[in-house]
């Protein structure tokens, strides 16, 4: 008896720098390119550019960044969705992949499309000429609406 409770945190011990290993290991470090299409968006943020002018929605933001970068995307948010590869989930988010959201109303249409940065933030064109923000993913009101997200950049 004795024997198992010395045991039992000796196995608790390695379970969890295991789970925690695969964790960490997991997110390969962001790319020159993903680095420079975040680089990018962040200069249409109101603080940082006061001359460029504003995009006319989300997906005319998303677009242009991407543009910027000799990457050439569709127009809309929803054929944006199509494009490159699916992330299996929130967790597996890296830096510049595209998070696209229901529109105001809810529901399973993609109405909204913003670019990934880091640890849960994104960046987007909330509304036409409120200009772009960095908000948080884990934010009831974008937690709610969030539908799916994809990897235009390996």
């Amino acid at each position: 008896m004795k024997l198992a409770i010395a045991l039992i945190p000796a196995l608790l011990f390695a379970s969890g720098c295991r789970g925690g290993k695969a964790r960490r290991g997991g997110v390969p470090p962001p790319t020159p390119e993903c680095k420079a299409v975040v680089r990018t968006a962040k200069t249409y943020l109101p603080e940082e550019e006061k001359n460029r002018p504003l995009p006319k929605d989300c997906s005319d933001f998303v677009g242009k960044v991407f543009a910027e970068n000799d990457i050439k995307l569709p127009r809309s948010s929803e054929a944006m969705s199509i494009e490159g590869e699916e992330v299996g989930s929130a967790r597996e988010l890296r830096m510049a992949d595209l998070v696209f959201f229901s529109g105001k109303n809810g529901g399973r249409k993609i109405g909204h499309v913003g670019i990934y940065i880091n640890n849960g933030i994104f960046i987007h064109q909330a509304n036409p000429g409120e200009g772009v923000r960095q908000e948080s993913l884990h934010s009831d009101y974008w937690r709610k609406r969030y539908l799916r997200a994809r990897r235009i950049l390996d």
